[in-house]
């Protein structure tokens, strides 16, 4: 799986977390969910492809993103 994305609001770049709680009971009616700003935002097409069935791309997309590119 990778890394959720961190939340848009400018002054927070807390990890976002997939909130299934408050949203319907539908098994795929999720939203991203920040505690720190308590916001909650629609998923891309891409992250509900990503985090409904496992991601695409290869495992180095978990690398440090702060490491060299060469």
């Amino acid at each position: 799986m990778p890394l959720p994305p961190t939340c848009p609001t400018p002054d927070c770049d807390d990890r976002l977390w997939k909130d299934t709680a408050h949203t319907s009971t539908d098994w795929d009616n999720w939203r991203w969910w920040c505690c720190r700003c308590r916001k909650q935002w629609y998923p891309t097409a891409e992250q509900l492809q990503d985090f409904r069935y496992g991601t695409s791309r290869p495992a180095a997309a978990h690398r440090d993103p702060r490491a060299a590119r060469r």
